[in-house]
């Protein structure tokens, strides 16, 4: 127990010697990270949409357990239609936008909506405006494409895409938090390494204790 209690005391005792680069550290990453958060990263905006996925008048008549497995299986059929380089292409098309189906692909998320009959259809960009006219593309071009796949199906928007207000990204605050934490640890770590490595004696007591002879005198370090 005496022996973890100066261990805790050695420890504390090296981060009070090492204050000062510990907190220099730990600010410089901090500030590092509010400057790339609030000036080089551009805003991201998200746009979203929402459509009703039926068959036929299913919408006036009771379910079974066949017809909600055959929901299931239409939503993920139609969130992989919705995925697809051609349709994309046909809707940026529409639209006469000249960007590659690839780059819209890697941000668009098309996700069933556990347990009902919706599909969420989401994309983001830098541009808000670009982000509502993509969404509203890609919805028209899917529900004239659901129209070939199953022609007595129905596809109704029931949450119209709108102009995003507010950016969805970066995460500023958690962003920072993460910063600070990391350089206190990184800095905590610098200093703990470099106290392993200095073998210079610190005081009288830990001279005295390596050579087991009493100190009788000491010089002053001159500042």
């Amino acid at each position: 127990m005496e022996e973890e209690k100066i261990r805790i005391e050695n420890l504390i005792e090296i981060l009070k010697r090492r204050c000062r680069a510990i907190t220099i550290i730990t600010l410089v990453t901090t500030i590092l990270a509010v400057i790339f958060n609030f000036f080089i990263i551009s805003p991201t905006y998200e746009a979203s949409t929402k459509v009703f996925i039926g068959k036929g008048d299913s919408v006036n008549r009771n379910y079974d357990s066949s017809d909600i497995q055959m929901y299931q299986n239409l939503l993920k059929t139609y969130s992989e239609v919705v995925r697809t380089n051609d349709l994309i292409d046909r809707a940026l098309s529409r639209i006469n936008i000249d960007i590659e189906s690839e780059k819209v692909f890697k941000s668009l998320t098309v996700t069933p909506t556990v347990d009902t009959q919706i599909l969420e259809i989401k994309y983001e960009n830098n541009n808000k405006f670009l982000c509502k006219d993509i969404v509203d593309a890609i919805t028209i071009e899917f529900i004239i494409e659901s129209k070939k796949l199953i022609p007595n199906g129905t596809v109704t928007i029931i949450e119209n895409v709108k102009l995003p207000q507010y950016s969805s990204g970066p995460k500023k605050i958690l962003n920072i938090s993460i910063a600070f934490l990391l350089g206190l640890m990184i800095a905590i770590g610098i200093e703990f390494l470099k106290e392993y490595l200095d073998n210079t004696f610190k005081s009288r007591e830990q001279l005295e204790k390596i050579i087991e002879v009493p100190v009788i005198g000491m010089i002053p370090i001159e500042e």
